[in-house]
């Protein structure tokens, strides 16, 4: 239960972390992006913990993912104070468009609840015994475990994962912030 509330509260960190930057890229929409903002904050800090670690100026570890969040925050800090159409758009979304933020938040906490709740009393509904979860979650631990990237591949010592591994970075930053068990850890971000 605790892992599933650290889960939401790193998802709302990183929207609220990239509200500035989702409303600069797409102020255009009535909601000035704020829909756009989970998937573009997780995106943001995981792109940048990949490219850090990938050229080696970052390891994959609590410190570079701190820093790939700094580092969102400060794009957005700065985006904030430095466009006053970022701060008009903000206002309004927060003054006159207060119940579509809150439809919003409402709907990602429903259907999030809801599959967390799917998945922890009726895993075999959604996967069976085989398939690829057990490879899945061994490419989990091999990114969790890995200093650099492409991480050290699980089933061949010595080797990295010949394999498009993004989603596991991901799937790797939110275990390593919530500090939940590599399992517990994937099936939350499964769900």
């Amino acid at each position: 239960m605790i892992y599933t509330l650290l889960f939401w509260l790193i998802m709302q960190l990183l929207a609220l972390l990239a509200l500035p930057l989702a409303a600069r890229l797409f102020r255009w929409l009535p909601d000035r992006g704020y829909t756009f903002s989970k998937a573009l904050g997780l995106l943001a800090v995981s792109y940048t913990l990949w490219l850090g670690v990938s050229t080696r100026l970052l390891y994959n570890n609590l410190g570079g993912i701190l820093f790939a969040i700094l580092l969102l925050a400060a794009l957005s800090t700065w985006l904030l104070y430095r466009d006053p159409q970022v701060q008009r758009d903000l206002h309004d979304l927060f003054t006159r468009q207060s119940r579509l933020v809150l439809i919003v938040e409402l709907l990602f906490t429903l259907c999030f609840v809801l599959w967390v709740l799917l998945r922890a009393y009726a895993p075999e509904k959604i996967m069976t015994a085989g398939g690829e979860k057990f490879m899945e979650i061994a490419f989990l631990n091999g990114t969790l475990n890995s200093a650099a990237f492409p991480p050290l591949d699980p089933w061949l010592s010595g080797f990295a994962i010949s394999y498009y591994y993004f989603g596991y970075v991901m799937m790797a930053l939110f275990t390593r912030l919530s500090a939940a068990p590599a399992a517990v850890g994937f099936e939350l971000y499964d769900a």
